[in-house]
C-alpha cells in the first residue's frame, strides 16, 4: 500500500510541475502561496513529501484549476467502495478580470512582493466575504 501511495504522490508532484511551468511560475512562486520554501516545493514535485488536501485546494485555486487536475491520468482502482464515482464539474468560473490579475502577478519578480500581493487580494476577499 505504501508504494501505491508513493506513486500517487509522484503523480501529483508531476502534475504540479506541469501546471507550474504552464503558468511560467517558479517553485518559489508556488512556495509563497503555501508559505514554504522552494526546496519544499521541489520535494512536493518529486513526490518525496505529500501535499495535504488543503494545500492542493489552495494551489488549484491559485493556478485557476480544479483540485481534480492533480489526479488526472491516475487509473481508477478495479474494485472499491463505490461502483461509479459522482460526477462533479471541474470547470471553475473565473471573473473576466482574473486574467489581467494573473498577467500582472506573473510580472512581479520579487517573492516578497508576490506574497504582499497575495495578502492584499486575500484581505479584500475576506472583507467582501464579511459583507455578503
Amino acid at each position: 500500500m505504501r508504494t501505491e501511495a508513493e506513486a500517487i504522490n509522484r503523480h501529483i508532484g508531476d502534475r504540479l510541475r506541469v501546471l507550474r511551468k504552464k503558468h511560467g511560475l517558479s517553485q518559489a512562486d508556488l512556495g509563497a502561496v503555501l508559505d514554504v520554501s522552494f526546496q519544499q516545493m521541489g520535494n512536493y514535485e518529486k513526490g518525496k513529501d505529500r501535499l495535504s488536501a488543503g494545500a492542493l485546494f489552495m494551489l488549484a485555486r491559485f493556478l485557476g484549476t480544479s483540485p481534480a487536475a492533480f489526479f488526472e491520468g491516475l487509473s481508477a482502482p478495479d474494485a472499491g467502495f463505490a461502483e461509479a464515482g459522482a460526477e462533479y464539474g471541474t470547470t471553475i468560473e473565473r471573473p473576466p478580470q482574473s486574467g489581467k490579475l494573473d498577467a500582472a502577478f506573473g510580472r512581479i519578480r520579487s517573492q516578497r512582493d508576490r506574497a504582499l500581493a497575495v495578502a492584499i487580494v486575500e484581505t479584500i476577499a475576506r472583507r467582501d466575504d464579511n459583507v455578503a
